[in-house]
């Protein structure tokens, strides 16, 4: 008997333990060919300058549970923030699975605005529409044709048809420290700054460019 409470304790450590260990991944926002830089201006390919002055998104990271599983929901969120290096880094228990969701999941949506790093006070709720703005993407380029030559995506939308958070899959994900770029020039040159490039609320166009913005993350291993 005391064989196997002893054999049960010590399981039970072990899982303590692994769910204990976590990996960080390290996102890295990128222009292109390099790093991004904000409040700079950058060329598109084909020529176009843009000045990018806010870029930032909701990782959600999968919870897991007692038993070491990963549950559909919640998420533990975190506002990766291209102006805040310090929130680059993102920490995930390594029994989760392979993946993070980019954007705020329909429950916490309908669930109200939260605090911490789901408050809105950091910019990333419609207050009028009572949802979470998944990604948010900010500048300015001479090419644009509105007076102030700005450009505005905030990629966001919870109900279907026009759900918009995705879900990213990490190659390489065994590794302790993961190194993920964050590419915006595909997503900024599909939405045409040329055109009309603002995205303000939910729709077919933020379906489309969210969809897209998954596509973004490389990580070490794919380079």
């Amino acid at each position: 008997m005391r064989a196997l409470v002893a054999l049960v304790l010590f399981g039970t450590m072990l899982a303590l333990n692994a769910q204990d260990k976590v990996r960080t991944l390290h996102f890295v926002p990128w222009f292109g060919d390099h790093a991004l830089r904000l409040n700079t201006d950058e060329k598109l390919s084909d020529g176009t300058t843009v000045r990018i002055t806010t870029f930032r998104f909701y990782a959600g990271i999968p919870v897991v549970n007692g038993d070491g599983q990963a549950n559909l929901l919640p998420y533990d969120y975190q506002l990766v923030d291209a102006e805040d290096t310090a929130s680059w880094a993102v920490s995930m228990p390594r029994s989760a699975p392979p993946y993070f969701l980019l954007g705020v999941d329909s429950l916490t949506n309908v669930s109200g605005a939260f605090g911490g790093e789901l408050d809105p006070i950091k910019g990333m709720y419609w207050a009028w529409n009572s949802g979470y703005i998944n990604l948010k993407l900010d500048g300015t380029s001479p090419a644009s044709p509105y007076p102030s030559h700005a450009f505005e995506l905030h990629l966001g939308g919870y109900l279907p048809p026009n759900a918009t958070a995705q879900r990213v899959m990490l190659p390489g994900h065994g590794s302790d420290e993961v190194v993920v770029r964050v590419d915006i020039l595909p997503l900024l040159e599909a939405a045409d700054v040329r055109t009309k490039c603002n995205v303000m609320s939910p729709g077919e166009a933020a379906v489309r460019l969210s969809r897209l913005a998954a596509t973004m993350f490389r990580t070490d291993v794919e380079r």
